[in-house]
């Protein structure tokens, strides 16, 4: 591996799919208060503030809210509260085989709802008294039904043939959107079993797992896959995990490569599309859990550079950034400075990429998440066009960026968000994480319904 692998913008943006954290307090207060119903119509203001005028009947006692290919019912009767979400119509044949699985799921996947049975048809319910609905608690239950319905609802159609019980209201990505992803994967895909080729003959099969696994990530940040293609990148992330010999999960994981390599355009632009949304699938993650979860990468990189290994420092810190963007929802501002750290890097040498996500990982661990953002001489002789600032695509996308925020500025007002992007410095200074996170998705929350409004 001679250089570091090339940044890939997102070929579409990615659905903001947040939970207001101040709405959740205003939740929990007013339950910690007595007032149930008005915590559970908080608590759905929190997951977007137009939920209940668009999902919710008049008198904010039933609600429809569809997530990907479910919907999810929220019924308020007398002291009771009852959440439902149709999941599959079971087909005549393999049904015994797929009530199993569904069994299984009872166990192993979901925590306080259930499947249930209901002629030929399953859905998942739960229920409770209205004094046991705390915030915190119901959006768990919420999150769950929705990460589980919208996981395993197309393996189910896939392997059993069963039928939904809703059709998602689905936006399929423009072509030229399906053409770039088709083609950053073969050109990912490539370098990546060039350079576990080169790391195999080496035997450093370290080195190579950590790459495999870097570049499905990689793929999932750039791509914003759904369907099964989604369920086929968590199986094999998953299988890299397996306890087996690191040879066997990296002959696997390059047979996973091979295979999207060989996947038809046609089969690939399936799983590219956008739903509705109810909650993130992802969890939320702090700059303070960043830092704990990065503190022996960024202990054991710093030796790393010291001996000048720069493959290490260059493969460990791009699998953890694509990572933490696979597998959370990261704070604004961490996301901003990730994304500019592996843009920076992008198809530099390894020595230049391994110093520019080096000074990126100790800016997090520091807290300082605008450090180094003007800085865009770290990678000066070593990267391609793509990298640098006068590139046609980047110039494009960073142009449609400035657009977008003049946007937002005109319908917010530029001082409201110079105002919080102030307190959130101040917080980060003092150490305040918990005033940081508050602040941060506040500001999220008023890009999102700028964006709306402009």
């Amino acid at each position: 591996m001679k250089r570091s692998f090339p940044y890939i913008a997102t070929a579409t943006d990615s659905q903001l799919v947040y939970t207001d954290g101040e709405t959740m307090e205003e939740a929990v207060a007013a339950f910690e208060q007595g007032n149930y119903l008005e915590a559970l119509h908080l608590l759905i203001d929190a997951m977007d503030f137009d939920f209940r005028d668009r999902f919710g009947n008049a008198d904010g006692t039933s609600f429809q809210i569809p997530h990907g290919s479910i919907v999810v019912h929220i019924d308020i009767a007398q002291d009771t509260l009852v959440i439902t979400a149709d999941f599959l119509k079971l087909p005549e044949k393999g049904r015994v085989a797929m009530l199993r699985q569904v069994a299984e799921m009872n166990i192993n996947c979901l925590m306080l709802a259930r499947f249930v049975k209901s002629g030929d048809h399953l859905k998942m319910e739960y229920s409770c008294p209205l004094t046991d609905t705390h915030p915190h608690k119901i959006h768990s239950v919420l999150h769950n039904i929705c990460t589980v319905g919208d996981k395993y609802d197309d393996e189910f159609c896939t392997q059993f043939k069963a039928e939904r019980c809703y059709e998602p209201r689905i936006t399929y990505f423009p072509q030229e959107a399906v053409d770039k992803i088709y083609d950053n994967i073969q050109l990912l895909g490539k370098l990546v079993l060039d350079a576990v080729g080169e790391y195999n003959a080496q035997r450093r099969y370290g080195y190579s797992w950590t790459v495999i696994a870097a570049s499905l990530y990689q793929i999932s940040f750039f791509s914003n896959h759904q369907g099964q293609f989604l369920n086929e990148m968590e199986k094999a992330i998953d299988m890299l995990n397996d306890e087996r010999p690191v040879e066997e999960l990296v002959a696997r994981g390059t047979a996973f490569i091979e295979k999207l390599l060989s996947m038809p355009k046609d089969e690939l632009a399936k799983s590219l599309y956008s739903v509705d949304m109810m909650v993130s699938t992802k969890p939320m993650v702090s700059l303070q859990g960043v830092q704990e979860s990065c503190e022996d990468l960024y202990n054991g990189t710093s030796d790393a550079l010291q001996k000048r290994d720069f493959d290490q420092v260059v493969v460990r810190i791009l699998h953890k950034f694509y990572q933490l963007l696979y597998d959370c929802n990261v704070p604004l501002m961490l996301e901003y400075a990730i994304v500019t750290a592996l843009r920076k890097a992008g198809d530099c040498t390894l020595e230049e990429a391994a110093q520019i996500l080096h000074k990126a990982l100790g800016n997090i661990m520091e807290g300082d998440l605008q450090a180094g953002d003007d800085d865009d001489d770290d990678c000066e002789d070593g990267c391609d066009d793509e990298g640098e600032e006068d590139d046609a695509d980047l110039a494009e996308e960073r142009d449609n960026a400035v657009a977008a925020h003049q946007k937002i500025a005109e319908a917010l007002g530029v001082n409201d968000i110079l105002a919080i992007q102030q307190q959130m410095d101040e917080a980060l200074k003092a150490g305040n994480v918990a005033e940081y996170m508050r602040l941060a998705t506040e500001l999220q929350m008023m890009m999102i319904k700028g964006t709306m409004n402009s």
